[in-house]
């Protein structure tokens, strides 16, 4: 009996996640493949298509009712996991001297960073964008590698430019600590949920 290629298999989930479809319907279409390759023997780049193309016509079929997130829930994601790993680490890191009562900030990381953010965000939604999209592949992939870009030109620009010695935001030491913490506690607890979302879940075998 023959079973499914580990790569096809592979490819195909991965695929899948970059659409969003939560880990129960990706492993009913795992499932059915599977069946379909066993009873027939048939290679499934054949019947099926490439992966990436049967995760496109999967998710095409799908909608939040479904198991597909929105693309705005997704974008939303995005920017708030971005977020919190960026500002997390940063702020608890800034706030571990307790001994000082009170953590500056520089209008180097008043502005420096919070510019990053959004263009990393934009990079990685057009790089979802290039995998993801049914045409103006290129496109979104070429505008993935101008944000990249941009991202290091603009902290190149902010290191050249902006003042990193005078503070201009001032936050209790015990604040900045806590905000760190929260923000990190948060992202664990995101990444927790996606995670779980997108573990496989095989149909019960009656």
């Amino acid at each position: 009996m023959m079973t499914l290629d580990k790569k096809y298999h592979d490819d195909l989930l991965a695929a899948m996640r970059f659409h969003e479809i939560s880990g129960e319907r990706a492993g009913e279409v795992l499932a059915e493949i599977d069946a379909h390759v066993s009873e027939t023997g048939e290679d499934p780049n054949e019947v099926f298509g490439r992966p990436r193309d049967y995760a496109k016509q999967v998710a095409a079929q799908l909608d939040s009712s479904t198991g597909k997130r929105s693309t705005g829930e997704t974008v939303l994601w995005s920017v708030v996991a971005g977020f919190l790993g960026m500002f997390g680490p940063s702020l608890l890191g800034s706030g571990m001297d307790l001994s000082k009562p009170e953590v500056g900030f520089s209008m180097r990381d008043v502005v420096a960073q919070p510019v990053l953010l959004v263009i990393i965000v934009i990079g990685v939604l057009l790089f979802f964008r290039a995998y993801t999209a049914s045409s103006h592949n290129k496109l979104f992939a070429g505008g993935a590698v101008l944000a990249a870009i941009a991202g290091i030109g603009s902290q190149v620009a902010a290191n050249m430019a902006l003042d990193e010695e005078t503070p201009v935001v001032s936050l209790p030491t015990w604040l900045v600590l806590g905000l760190g913490v929260v923000f990190l506690i948060a992202l664990a607890v995101l990444l927790t949920t996606a995670i779980r979302r997108n573990r496989v879940v095989y149909p019960t075998k009656r």
